[in-house]
């Protein structure tokens, strides 16, 4: 289903969205080891850079696999990476892909993630011919809500999923956005 002979760089106005690099480690280890990155997900803090490694070397294989794309969200201005974002959960029957992102505290509330998602939307739906994007968020996740609301996303669904990691139930809202 992802087809490219190289990895799609997209650029927008502030951001330059591009494949997951070594150099990379600190400012995504800055990310991960953040708790507050981690509030409405099921994963853990990375306790040191060894664990930021092994997430980014999963994440470029799964690229090197065409599981899914995940791209690096650089701040053209400071040149650091401040988040990512990917599509996985790809099906092929149904043409879709789910979303997933993450942005650091200092960056969130500037339209930095809004401008990411829909760049990202846009490759989806004319690059790999998806119908339909999906996100999940928790529903106490009022950033991450109104993001998908400002990108035109319209709620599906509820979920309860257990968590595997924190051992907590998350009541998760589902949203689409349609070709």
């Amino acid at each position: 289903m992802i087809n490219f002979t190289s990895f799609p760089n997209l650029k927008t106005k502030k951001l330059l969205l591009r494949r997951i690099e070594q150099n990379d480690v600190h400012d995504l280890y800055t990310m991960r080891k953040d708790s507050r990155m981690h509030t409405f997900t099921d994963t853990k803090v990375d306790e040191s850079i060894e664990e930021t490694n092994l997430y980014m070397d999963q994440m470029n294989k799964g690229v090197d696999d065409k599981k899914w794309l995940i791209w690096a969200i650089e701040h053209k201005q400071s040149k650091k990476v401040i988040g990512t974002i990917s599509i996985w959960n790809l099906n092929k029957d149904e043409k879709s892909g789910e979303l997933g992102y993450g942005i650091i505290p200092a960056y969130q509330g500037q339209g930095l993630m809004q401008e990411s998602l829909l760049s990202v939307a846009e490759y989806g739906f004319e690059q790999m011919n998806l119908e339909k994007l999906l996100a999940y968020t928790e529903e106490r996740n009022e950033p991450s809500i109104n993001l998908l609301v400002k990108c035109k996303f319209v709620e599906i669904g509820r979920v309860d999923e257990q968590g595997y990691t924190n051992k907590q139930m998350y009541r998760l809202v589902v949203y689409q956005l349609e070709r």
